[in-house]
């Protein structure tokens, strides 16, 4: 049997088609595993390199440490045995999937006729296209196939539990505020406890082959499974709790080692914004696939800085400038001494082990910093025109504020959304300390509600299976006239938020 018919025969027999389209999209979007890099650099800094001597010496292997790995601490080896045992999982893991890529590689080669070459220029409506062509043709697949192929039916498929996240935060049924008094307004949803939502609450109503549990679409059932779901908040919020310490170590290893470069180029960016991974769940679409999302969102990000730029930061402005005279003073002078001498550069100590080259990429990367918060002295004051050329890319407009996008209120709540990149990072490692108190004391408090959005905002198609009910454009269900839906929901609660079906209607036949 040849390749080409052992594909066509795999391809006529795919079992779960959910798992069988999630790796034909995978395949297409490209994974890589950094992991292994950072554990084994990350030691080597820690363990291996003794730098009381670096000031002595000018060679690393006079500062390196003999048989190091043999001597680090006891809570060092324990968080390396930790993150070894995690990344042999994964490689593990990878191995195991080795076959399945192999199989991937194999249809969409002699399948879809798209070599590995064209992965990254070819569009993806072209692999949809391609697949339903070949559905079509095959006389097994079309005549006896009980399964719909079609580009929203794959698409439905690929994002069977991200339709219900996305319902989920659309209905603002998570309860993701921080339970302190002075922090119940602030949305400090990281990836750290996205991670932890999604296994809670997906691995809990899906099964192993990504179908969800029947038990969920009874009522009688709802208070069990509402007090099993707080049990599983709860309990991981113990093991966030336990794990601390290796999350913080982990996050703190894997943003240095990605953003240092991006950053070391081009200090400014540390000054900039971007979409927090809450404002993302908030725009994101049903059946929108990530990398479309990812371009809508990207499309818009200098448009939003714009925008924020055009109000008032007299007191901001006045510290940056004053910071950005005084570094670009400092950084000027000794540019100007290293002209005359050369070798001051390397020798030359201002302070203790602090030569002109540490002081001058010192003064360098802050001049540059405090220059980005700078706003252009000549835009034209227009917020509220620039907000609405921004929302035509998030699509996102909240009913409070309309009327008022030229207002500060609105702009502190869309900076809550498009903050600084700095902010983040440290959101991130903050989440350390707040995901167990989110775990323990917020989400258990919607439980029953959570049960309840699965139950009500769930719909069986034929040939798919059981599905968000806001995917499939229902809209004698949700629909909305305020929004261009014919009929209007009997029922405002099963209406989507914001007229989020709606505008997910029109984005989504706009990609096709």
């Amino acid at each position: 049997m040849t390749t080409l018919d052992r594909t066509t025969w795999r391809w006529a027999n795919v079992n779960d088609l959910d798992d069988f389209f999630q790796r034909v999209y995978d395949y297409y979007q490209g994974r890589g595993i950094t992991l292994a890099f950072v554990i084994g650099f990350s030691t080597f800094l820690i363990g291996c390199v003794d730098y009381s001597e670096i000031p002595h010496h000018t060679s690393l292997s006079d500062v390196l440490v003999p048989q190091c790995i043999s001597r680090l601490s006891g809570t060092t080896t324990m968080f390396l045995v930790i993150f070894i045992l995690w990344w042999a999982w994964q490689a593990l893991r990878f191995v195991l999937d080795w076959p399945a890529l192999k199989e991937m590689h194999d249809f969409y080669h002699h399948l879809l006729e798209i070599p590995d070459e064209d992965i990254q220029t070819v569009a993806w409506q072209t692999v949809l296209e391609r697949i339903t062509n070949i559905h079509e043709s095959n006389p097994t697949t079309a005549s006896t196939s009980p399964y719909r192929v079609d580009e929203h039916a794959v698409t439905s498929r690929i994002m069977r539990q991200e339709n219900y996240l996305i319902a989920l935060f659309n209905k603002r049924t998570l309860d993701i505020t921080i339970p302190s008094p002075g922090l119940r307004n602030m949305h400090l949803f990281t990836r750290d406890l996205e991670w932890n939502v999604a296994f809670c609450v997906l691995s809990y109503v899906f099964d192993e082959r990504g179908q969800l549990r029947k038990r969920f679409l009874h009522e009688k059932n709802r208070a069990i499974l509402a007090a099993g779901l707080r049990r599983r908040l709860v309990f991981m919020g113990w093991l966030n709790f336990i794990f601390a310490p290796f999350i913080l170590v982990y996050l703190l290893a894997f943003f240095f080692f990605r953003y240092f470069e991006e950053y070391h180029k081009n200090p400014s960016e540390i000054g900039t914004r971007a979409f927090s991974p809450y404002a993302k769940w908030k725009f994101r679409e049903f059946n929108e696939l990530p990398h479309f999302f990812k371009a809508r969102l990207s499309s818009c990000n200098s448009l939003a800085n714009r925008y924020v730029d055009q109000f008032p930061k007299e007191k901001t402005a006045l510290l940056a400038r004053f910071v950005a005279f005084i570094s670009g003073s400092f950084a000027g002078v000794l540019f100007v001494v290293t002209m005359f001498d050369s070798e001051a550069l390397l020798n030359f100590e201002i302070s203790p082990n602090g030569t002109i080259l540490f002081y001058l990429g010192l003064f360098g990367g802050v001049f540059a910093v405090s220059r980005g918060m700078i706003p252009d002295e000549h835009l034209i004051f227009e917020p509220e025109e620039l907000l609405q050329q921004v929302m035509k890319f998030t699509h996102y407009c909240p009913e409070e504020w309309r009327g008022k996008l030229h207002t500060d209120e609105v702009r502190g709540q869309f900076c809550q959304l498009f903050t600084y990149k700095a902010m983040l990072f440290v959101q991130e490692l903050l989440s350390v300390i707040f995901t167990p108190l989110v775990l323990w004391f917020s989400l258990p408090t919607c439980a029953e509600q959570i049960i309840d959005a699965f139950r009500e905002f769930t719909v069986h198609v034929d040939g798919l299976g059981y599905v968000c009910s806001f995917s499939q454009f229902d809209f004698n269900k949700h629909g909305d006239a305020k929004y261009g839906a014919q009929t209007r929901a009997e029922d405002e609660h099963l209406m989507s938020n914001d007229g989020k079906m709606e505008k997910s209607f029109l984005n989504f036949k706009i990609k096709k």
